[in-house]
């Protein structure tokens, strides 16, 4: 009988002593991570977020050098236009200003005449002034020409007398007369067809032209 009770009392025993190593286990499993390894958690979490921030930092930095260089770029290309664009208009314009004072105007007679008309002076006084002021070493050729009224040797010799008289209205005027060749050609290079008074007021005339 006692045999019994003590057998009875050791298994009683192993039982509490497992149901108490059940439950250590038990709490060990359930007490969570210990201060040591919540704070290396956090380390990392707080590692990641400033990782992940300079990332962000260096991405914003890369964008605005891009915005600047991409803003640079855009400056220069218009600067480079803006002068582009003035040195062609500057050139044009001295185009413009090299083709007015080389052009010389057409001076224009009445029928049978060969006497510079008053009206037609002041173009006669600018014709001067440019061959003075402008390039005053060129040759100028200074040809007349006729309407299709009269023979041809009348009209070359009208053409001819209405060369002279702008050479002369030139020399006196200041322009040297080594610079000027005079020629006719009479009715041979109408500038207007027609059989008309409008077509020949216009074919009765002198034309200067630099050399």
């Amino acid at each position: 009988m006692k045999g019994i009770k003590h057998i009875a009392s050791v298994l009683a025993l192993v039982g509490t002593i497992g149901m108490t190593a059940v439950l250590t286990t038990s709490c060990a499993v359930s007490r969570g991570p210990s201060a040591e390894e919540l704070a290396a958690i956090e380390a990392e979490r707080q590692r990641a977020i400033e990782e992940s921030l300079r990332e962000k930092r260096e991405e914003e930095s890369r964008l605005e050098s891009e915005a600047r260089k991409r803003a640079e770029a855009q400056r220069l290309a218009a600067e480079e236009e803006a002068r582009r664009i003035a040195e062609e208009e500057s050139r044009l314009a001295a185009e413009k200003l090299h083709k007015e004072k080389m052009s010389l105007t057409t001076i224009y007679f009445e029928y049978d005449k060969s006497n510079v008309r008053q009206n037609q002076r002041s173009m006669m006084d600018e014709n001067a002034r440019k061959l003075r002021e402008y390039q005053p070493e060129d040759l100028v050729i200074v040809a007349g020409h006729c309407d299709e009224r009269g023979t041809i040797e009348y009209n070359l010799a009208l053409g001819e007398r209405r060369a002279q008289a702008v050479k002369i209205y030139l020399v006196d005027s200041g322009v040297e007369s080594n610079r000027i060749e005079t020629v006719s050609y009479g009715e041979e290079k109408p500038a207007v067809t027609g059989n008309n008074e409008s077509a020949w007021s216009m074919n009765r005339r002198v034309e200067l032209k630099r050399k």
